[in-house]
């Protein structure tokens, strides 16, 4: 027994030696690495298994984003992106959600900059008509199957008159790896309805770290930077393919855009409310030259389904033309220049169409 003593003291010590050690590196790591942009959402996600729309943004994270200071990407007691709204809409006031991916949910960009705080604040300049509200329910990495589900869940509670789906063009992407990256979480086995070919899906490598231990390692910056890392070279070549652009939709991804949006208008008309899809552009789509198939496609996919379709791209390439700020950060996501371009063309679209009460604009093509 007293021989063990001196051993239990020895071990103690040198575990107190590691952990301050630990911590030392944990604070160089800090000083000397800036988090990056998954560092950064991973903590604000939680997979839902029990839920259809498979994972969430955790109500009350907050995180700021490194590399833009003034973006504090801060989560409300419902679990989005947002200031906080009754689920009962008040009387006299006319309310739109927003259903969409990180393009919504504001990826580099301050929540007032977002398309749609920027429409909120238009529609609440107007002197006549009912007092607006826009819902951004935005959650990073969904696509049509997840974004129908939140909104039959959970959107379509809050009454809203107007829905707005976003569209990205990595909607199109396998979502295998797609919705893993926004969240850096294993969410487990995939519905075969959330792929827009799940003829074509990809099989999911084995993941680093599990939902369990993903949270607890992202409170290190330590932990996290070396599971970047550490991942296997395999799952980033897989992840590189799963997000690359899909320019050329085949007819199965077609008829899976038609089916998701067509039961997101069923859906939303049962409710009373109106449903439109906002398709916005990619930066390569810029170019004059560039090919609008997939817009046009989806122009005679809401012609037929019978539902509004906006298409941002020739408002973007307008703007691309004169002199200015850029309007996107990297391939999709957009500059507050980008996201101020989406809003006021979102405003004459909606107006032009009468889906605004009490608002005209000009409807020159």
């Amino acid at each position: 027994m007293r021989g063990s003593r001196p051993r239990a003291g020895r071990a103690g010590a040198a575990i107190v030696g590691v952990l301050v050690a630990l911590a030392l590196l944990e604070i160089v790591v800090r000083l000397a690495i800036a988090p990056s942009p998954a560092q950064v959402l991973r903590g604000l996600h939680r997979a839902t298994p029990d839920r259809p729309w498979l994972y969430e943004l955790v109500p009350g994270e907050e995180r700021r984003d490194a590399s833009s200071p003034d973006v504090v990407y801060t989560i409300n007691e419902a679990g989005f992106r947002d200031r906080s709204y009754p689920r009962t809409k008040p009387e006299d006031t006319f309310r739109v959600a927003l259903i969409g991916d990180s393009v919504s949910f504001g990826y580099g960009v301050a929540l007032d900059a977002t398309f749609a705080k920027q429409l909120e604040g238009r529609l609440r300049s107007l002197v006549t008509g009912p007092r607006y509200e826009v819902l951004n329910l935005g959650v990073s990495g969904y696509n049509p199957y997840t974004e129908a589900e939140l909104l039959r869940g959970v959107g379509l509670a809050y009454e809203p008159d107007l829905v707005l789906v976003q569209f990205c063009i990595n909607d199109l992407n396998d979502p295998t790896l797609h919705f893993d990256t926004s969240t850096m979480l294993a969410l487990g086995d995939v519905p075969a309805a959330a792929f827009p070919d799940p003829d074509a899906r990809t099989a999911r490598p084995a993941p680093l770290r599990d939902g369990r231990v993903t949270r607890l390692c992202d409170r290190s910056r330590l932990c996290s930077t070396l599971a970047g890392v550490l991942a296997p070279a395999t799952a980033n070549e897989d992840l590189v393919a799963a997000l690359a652009p899909h320019e050329a939709p085949s007819p199965a991804e077609i008829a899976w855009l038609e089916r998701s949006y067509a039961r997101m208008a069923e859906d939303t008309r049962a409710r009373g409310g109106t449903l439109a899809v906002v398709v916005f552009p990619w930066e390569t789509q810029l170019a004059a030259d560039a090919s609008a198939t997939l817009q046009e496609q989806l122009r005679a996919l809401g012609e037929r389904a019978g539902f509004l379709v906006i298409d941002l791209l020739p408002a973007f390439r307008r703007a691309a033309a004169e002199a200015g700020e850029p309007l996107f950060l990297d391939l999709w996501h957009p500059t507050q220049r980008g996201h101020q371009v989406a809003a006021q063309e979102i405003f004459r679209a909606l107006a032009c169409a009468r889906l605004l009460p009490a608002v005209t604009a000009r409807c020159d093509p």
